[in-house]
């Protein structure tokens, strides 16, 4: 059972809690390194003396008065415009990481359920394709071991024709618990 993955997902929110949490913390990561910024350079200043002319009247503040809107407002619009790029790019991330773990769990579930002939399948550039690969190797080896213990009960079967009931029934219990697996 051969899966075709698209290389372009439609949903961009796949799990939606970790991706919005991941989105959350980078951006406060952001905020927290504007404000750092801000008041580092306001300390700096502080003990500065700027001259300037408001009104045809020689004014003479602390720089950091007179520059404290100038640095709020230059890290208002940095932080909108680094803000709305740095949330399209961890959206971006998470979705590398998201979508191949929903990927891999519904897999996992289908090779919970039996079917032994899934195939762990990503796209080229997904993040955990090693994980993936490794997965498929497991799966492919239990459908081998499998399909192995189904010959050999075959083969215990034809060979126990005049076996006792007790082996014969737990030849029978022995071929009911392989048919549940998808080989």
């Amino acid at each position: 059972m051969e899966k075709n993955i698209p290389d372009r997902r439609k949903n961009y929110y796949i799990k939606k809690k970790f991706q919005r949490n991941f989105i959350l913390k980078f951006f406060a990561l952001l905020l927290l390194g504007a404000f750092i910024s801000g008041v580092i350079i306001y300390l700096m200043s502080r003990g500065a003396l700027t001259t300037t002319f408001d009104n045809s009247r020689l004014a003479i503040r602390s720089t950091a008065e007179y520059i404290l809107p100038s640095v709020l407002l230059s890290s208002a619009a940095v932080m909108i415009i680094i803000g709305f790029a740095a949330i399209i790019m961890t959206l971006f991330a998470s979705h590398k990481i998201a979508g191949p773990l929903y990927h891999i769990g519904k897999d996992i579930d289908e090779l919970a359920s039996g079917n032994l002939n899934v195939r762990f399948k990503l796209r080229g550039g997904d993040e955990i394709k090693e994980l993936a690969y490794k997965l498929d190797s497991m799966a492919q080896s239990l459908s081998l071991r499998a399909a192995a213990i189904k010959k050999a009960l075959s083969s215990l079967e034809s060979s126990s024709k005049d076996a006792s009931p007790e082996t014969k029934k737990s030849i029978q219990d022995l071929r009911e618990a392989i048919s549940k697996f998808n080989v």
